[in-house]
């Protein structure tokens, strides 16, 4: 199901852009919401991950409002690759082997996404920044470029879905002693302690009444 959401600071836990855009989707095991339902709903979520300059934004809305169609032709695309990468990265975790099309599509995004990114020297070291043409599409190259060049490089251990009810969001544990099973306990967390402690009361209540 496709819903409006306004994206928030609470949206972001996956510990980098990539993985909050797989994201996008939650409720995946039980009653998936997609929350992409507009090209502009994408651009909102890019400019609060920071994913390009402010400027590059503001001509990716522009052009999105003289071709609303062409726009929503992209905004299909990124929504196909970020289901392969979901599959890709939920295989990684479990140790099975990835789809060829899913790998497929990954190296060909990731490419492109490289071949946007330029080398300059700035503030007396070399940084890399975003220096191709602006399309369509530039968001779901990033994303690509950004899975392989930094959620990948990661440890793969590190790389966790959380055990909430209703999410199966991704992220990267970066806690000290790796043992983050939720993408946020106060929101997922505190949902499983307080569904086992009613299972436990249930049963509790259960055996006392036989």
């Amino acid at each position: 199901m496709v819903e409006p959401h306004i994206f928030s600071a609470r949206d972001f836990v996956g510990g980098d852009p990539a993985l909050d855009f797989v994201n996008t989707v939650t409720g995946r095991d039980h009653s998936p919401r997609d929350w992409l339902d507009s090209y502009a709903r994408l651009i909102d979520w890019a400019a609060l991950v920071s994913l390009f300059p402010r400027d590059v934004l503001l001509r990716l809305t522009k052009e999105a409002k003289r071709k609303p169609a062409e726009a929503m032709r992209a905004l299909a695309r990124a929504k196909t690759q970020r289901e392969q990468l979901f599959a890709l990265l939920t295989n990684s975790i479990g140790g099975r082997v990835p789809s060829d099309d899913a790998l497929v599509l990954l190296r060909k995004r990731w490419l492109e996404g490289v071949n946007s990114i330029e080398l300059r020297f700035v503030g007396g070291r070399i940084v890399k920044q975003f220096g191709g043409e602006i399309d369509f599409d530039s968001i779901a190259r990033m994303i690509a470029y950004r899975i392989v060049e930094d959620v990948l490089t990661s440890p793969m251990e590190r790389l966790r879905m959380c055990q909430g009810p209703n999410c199966s969001w991704l992220f990267i544990d970066s806690s000290k002693a790796g043992r983050r099973r939720w993408c946020d306990m106060a929101v997922c967390g505190n949902a499983a302690k307080s569904r086992r402690f009613y299972e436990r009361s249930g049963r509790d209540f259960g055996a006392l009444s036989s």
